[in-house]
């Protein structure tokens, strides 16, 4: 196909698709032939330091996050006369686009796309990018689901921010509270905009009125949102990410998991078709700015633009300045974030066991004989409470090391050659915290079950030891579990059922050892 527009870089123009404030998005081909999308500042534009630091704040967080619910890079150039971005290109319309043609979404519809939208939040919050701007807008209805765009105005953890004090950047109708009083915005902004988008999904209308800017502000700050018509599986949800005090609204990775147990279809169709984008007439003409809405006015966000088809130019591509991508398998990177498409789609038969139970079972079937040295040896019990303790601490804290990694190959990698580190610090750590408190607890149950004393062979003394033990491994397991649940919603792929039932599984042991050694008191 050759280019009607001319050529930027080693891409051939063919049409506009879109145009903002600050730049014009163009279907484009590449000498294979294959569709992209590139983004482009306008002429006009293109000599201001700040568009250009947007541009590049939007390639970098683009970058950082592989996920099948986010539209990925495919190529950039920054340095150049003429900036540009390229990205994979969507057959699709945007959410916008099509409740408009189409009316509300069906309540199966909602799940996925709240679903969706919590995946892909909780991938790019863990990457450390903040998006800023999510709206109808901003998502597109692809085939397999939600792909959220225009990462322009997104914050990045480690890079300086490009707006003002007193400046607002961003759609009132669907930003947080925090955005139009110059607090921190980090990512409870985020959640509170998915809620407001999906509310717009439900129900056909901006959630906080059709008003002026200064009024949609207003009623955001007060609370006042429209939620008649939002389904009741939905409204405890939403309610809670709309909440005006961000510390109170859920992570996304807790949305992910809640929506996750909702029924995707409806009766009688599968899960892949009733995914958002599938059975809605989709073609390509119907798009939407693929990624300039939040450099634009309202008015200029919803216009409609074109959309193509996902490429294969997406797979397996590096980045790189002036660099023509180069089809090739899909790398493991993409590991996690197809997880996260195959989770969307639920496609798995009903009789499959979730990872979550699996894992108590293994670990179950592991505490048969840790119960009985607990119960030859009660001293056994600290022992192995520690060892469980310790290495579900080895395993989140291995996980903590490569969240930023893209790679699946890379994070396994490290997390091998990590181990022995890992499990050496959570060893000597586990000493203090959760060693200190666990064994004063102990020692105090010691001495109150030996009559308030401790005697010179006190270890053979079965029950007192017995009881200690048990104490010893409450508290331990309690610290331990505390600690999974607060750093899971920062690893979404985390599974944390595992990790707890391995941190508190010393606990049972105890427990179990105890009740045989009261049973055997009265055989």
């Amino acid at each position: 196909m050759g280019g009607r527009l001319g050529r930027i870089g080693p891409y051939a123009l063919v049409e506009r698709l879109g145009r903002g404030g600050m730049g014009e998005v163009y279907l484009a081909t590449t000498r294979r032939g294959e569709r992209v999308a590139v983004k482009m500042l306008h002429d006009a534009v293109d000599d201001n330091p700040e568009a250009r630091l947007r541009l590049d704040r939007e390639v970098r967080a683009l970058r950082r996050v592989e996920s099948p619910f986010v539209a990925q890079v495919i190529d950039a150039d920054l340095l150049g006369d003429r900036p540009y971005l390229v990205m994979e290109h969507i057959e699709g319309e945007t959410l916008l686009d099509a409740v408009r043609r189409g009316g509300p979404l069906a309540e199966h519809e909602l799940i996925g796309l709240g679903h969706g939208l919590a995946i892909a939040l909780s991938i790019i919050h863990a990457a450390g990018v903040v998006h800023r701007d999510l709206k109808p807008a901003n998502v597109l209805l692809g085939p397999d689901g939600p792909v959220l765009i225009d990462f322009g105005i997104a914050h990045v953890a480690d890079t300086t921010r490009v707006t003002l004090t007193g400046t607002f950047l961003g759609t009132p109708g669907y930003a947080a509270p925090e955005l139009f009083v110059d607090d921190q915005v980090a990512e409870p902004a985020d959640i509170h905009a998915w809620a407001a988008t999906v509310t717009f999904a439900a129900t056909g209308r901006p959630p906080f009125g059709r008003g002026t800017a200064e009024g949609q502000m207003y009623a955001i700050l007060h609370g006042q949102v429209d939620l008649k018509g939002v389904p009741a599986v939905l409204l405890p949800l939403i309610r809670a990410a709309l909440s005006r005090e961000p510390a109170k609204r859920p992570t996304a990775a807790l949305l992910a998991g809640r929506l996750s147990r909702l029924p995707h279809a409806a009766p009688g169709e599968t899960a892949q078709q009733a995914a958002p984008g599938r059975g809605r007439g989709v073609r390509r003409g119907q798009g939407a700015d693929v990624a300039l809405a939040a450099d634009a006015p309202a008015d200029v966000a919803s216009a409609p633009a074109k959309v193509a088809t996902k490429t294969s130019a997406k797979a397996g591509t590096k980045t790189s300045a002036k660099a023509e991508p180069k089809t090739a398998p899909k790398p493991a990177a993409k590991a996690s974030g197809k997880a996260a498409g195959n989770a969307f789609r639920a496609e798995a038969p009903a009789t499959s066991v979730p990872a979550g139970r699996a894992a108590l079972i293994v670990l179950a079937v592991f505490a048969v004989p840790c119960v009985v040295a607990a119960v030859i040896y009660p001293l056994a019990t600290f022992a192995i409470t520690t060892t469980f303790a310790v290495l579900a601490r080895t395993l989140w804290t291995s996980h903590w090391l490569v969240r930023n990694r893209r790679s699946a190959r890379a994070r396994g990698v490290i997390r091998a050659l990590a181990f022995p580190v890992t499990l050496a610090g959570s060893l000597v750590s586990a000493l203090a915290w959760p060693g200190i408190p666990a064994v004063g607890a102990a020692f105090g149950t010691l001495w109150l079950a030996g009559g308030a004393k401790i005697e010179a062979q006190w270890w053979t003394r079965e029950m007192p030891v017995t009881a200690a033990g048990v104490v010893f491994s409450v508290v331990v397991g309690g610290i331990v579990g505390r600690e999974i649940e607060r750093v899971g919603p920062q690893l979404p792929d985390l599974r944390r059922e595992g990790l707890r039932a391995l941190a508190v599984l010393g606990g049972f042991v105890a427990l179990c050892a105890a009740a045989i050694r009261a049973v055997s008191l009265f055989v």
